[in-house]
Protein backbone atom coordinates (compact mmCIF):
# COMPACT_ATOMS: atom_id res chain seq x y z
CA UNK A 1 0.00 0.00 0.00
CA UNK A 2 2.66 2.52 1.02
CA UNK A 3 6.25 2.19 0.04
CA UNK A 4 9.42 3.87 1.06
CA UNK A 5 11.36 4.00 -2.18
CA UNK A 6 13.46 6.43 -4.22
CA UNK A 7 10.40 8.57 -4.99
CA UNK A 8 9.66 8.81 -1.27
CA UNK A 9 13.26 9.80 -0.57
CA UNK A 10 13.00 12.53 -3.21
CA UNK A 11 9.75 13.83 -1.69
CA UNK A 12 11.31 14.20 1.76
CA UNK A 13 14.57 15.63 0.43
CA UNK A 14 16.83 12.73 1.34
CA UNK A 15 18.15 11.73 -2.08
CA UNK A 16 21.64 12.87 -1.18
CA UNK A 17 21.88 10.35 1.66
CA UNK A 18 24.96 8.16 1.16
CA UNK A 19 24.06 4.99 -0.70
CA UNK A 20 25.47 2.81 2.07
CA UNK A 21 22.93 4.27 4.51
CA UNK A 22 19.96 4.81 2.21
CA UNK A 23 18.58 1.25 2.01
CA UNK A 24 18.85 0.74 5.76
CA UNK A 25 17.07 4.06 6.30
CA UNK A 26 14.31 3.14 3.84
CA UNK A 27 13.81 -0.26 5.52
CA UNK A 28 13.63 1.37 8.95
CA UNK A 29 11.23 4.06 7.70
CA UNK A 30 8.90 1.43 6.23
CA UNK A 31 8.92 -0.50 9.51
CA UNK A 32 8.18 2.70 11.42
CA UNK A 33 5.24 3.45 9.15
CA UNK A 34 3.84 -0.04 9.68
CA UNK A 35 4.06 0.40 13.45
CA UNK A 36 2.40 3.82 13.36
CA UNK A 37 -0.41 2.64 11.11
CA UNK A 38 -0.92 -0.43 13.27
CA UNK A 39 -1.11 1.66 16.43
CA UNK A 40 -3.59 4.08 14.90
CA UNK A 41 -5.82 1.32 13.52
CA UNK A 42 -5.69 -0.87 16.61
CA UNK A 43 -6.66 2.02 18.89
CA UNK A 44 -10.25 1.65 17.67
CA UNK A 45 -10.44 -2.15 17.81
CA UNK A 46 -11.66 -4.52 20.49
CA UNK A 47 -9.36 -7.20 21.90
CA UNK A 48 -11.30 -9.79 19.91
CA UNK A 49 -10.79 -7.86 16.68
CA UNK A 50 -7.07 -7.51 17.37
CA UNK A 51 -6.81 -11.27 17.99
CA UNK A 52 -8.69 -11.99 14.77
CA UNK A 53 -6.49 -9.61 12.79
CA UNK A 54 -3.35 -11.17 14.28
CA UNK A 55 -4.44 -14.58 13.02
CA UNK A 56 -4.98 -13.44 9.41
CA UNK A 57 -2.41 -10.64 8.96
CA UNK A 58 -0.01 -12.75 6.86
CA UNK A 59 -2.65 -13.31 4.16
CA UNK A 60 -2.80 -10.13 2.06
CA UNK A 61 -6.25 -10.73 0.57
CA UNK A 62 -7.78 -11.74 3.89
CA UNK A 63 -6.16 -8.75 5.59
CA UNK A 64 -7.58 -6.33 3.05
CA UNK A 65 -11.07 -7.81 3.32
CA UNK A 66 -10.89 -7.76 7.09
CA UNK A 67 -9.79 -4.13 7.16
CA UNK A 68 -12.54 -3.10 4.74
CA UNK A 69 -15.11 -4.72 7.04
CA UNK A 70 -13.74 -3.67 10.41
CA UNK A 71 -11.95 -0.38 9.72
CA UNK A 72 -13.75 1.18 6.76
CA UNK A 73 -11.59 4.32 6.88
CA UNK A 74 -8.28 2.44 7.06
CA UNK A 75 -7.09 3.88 3.73
CA UNK A 76 -7.56 7.41 5.06
CA UNK A 77 -5.74 6.46 8.26
CA UNK A 78 -2.82 5.07 6.25
CA UNK A 79 -2.59 8.19 4.10
CA UNK A 80 -2.82 10.48 7.14
CA UNK A 81 -0.02 8.63 8.93
CA UNK A 82 2.05 8.57 5.72
CA UNK A 83 1.67 12.32 5.16
CA UNK A 84 2.51 13.14 8.79
CA UNK A 85 5.60 10.94 8.62
CA UNK A 86 6.77 12.61 5.41
CA UNK A 87 6.31 16.03 7.02
CA UNK A 88 8.36 14.95 10.03
CA UNK A 89 11.19 13.68 7.85
CA UNK A 90 11.15 16.79 5.70
CA UNK A 91 11.36 18.98 8.81
CA UNK A 92 14.25 16.90 10.19
CA UNK A 93 16.03 16.53 6.85
CA UNK A 94 19.17 18.42 7.87
CA UNK A 95 19.69 16.52 11.11
CA UNK A 96 19.06 13.19 9.34
CA UNK A 97 21.66 13.99 6.71
CA UNK A 98 24.07 15.19 9.37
Amino acid sequence: MIRVDEDFMTEVGLTEMPAAEKQAFMDHAEEELEVRVGQKISAGLSDEQIDEFTRIHDDGDATLSWLERNVPDFREIVMQVFQTFKQELTAERQSILG
